[in-house]
């Protein structure tokens, strides 16, 4: 499985290549990228949502924000935006 723990992308300089915000949108990403032979990681963020819901009751929630080595980042927009991610916050 190309999905690796962050420590074994010692030295190599990675790069945030999207956030999803619920578990589906991130399973599906991992998915694509497993199905393409992508190495990446992935790290619990906070994100802030923008919603009348947010303003009431507080937006902040984990994100799953998924990072590539910076060779890696321009080929994984272009599968992401394939498959229907293009518009994915990056940070």
């Amino acid at each position: 499985m190309p999905r690796k723990l962050p420590e074994e992308f010692e030295g190599k300089n990675l790069i945030p290549l999207c956030i999803a915000s619920n578990l589906s949108e991130a399973k599906r990403i991992e998915s694509i990228l497993d199905k393409k032979n992508i190495d990446y990681t992935f790290e619990i963020t906070p994100i802030t949502e923008q919603s009348v819901f947010s303003v009431l009751f507080g937006g902040i929630k984990d994100g799953v924000m998924f990072l590539v080595p910076s060779e890696q980042t321009s080929l994984c927009k272009d599968i992401l935006a394939k498959e229907g991610f293009a518009s994915l916050p990056i940070e």
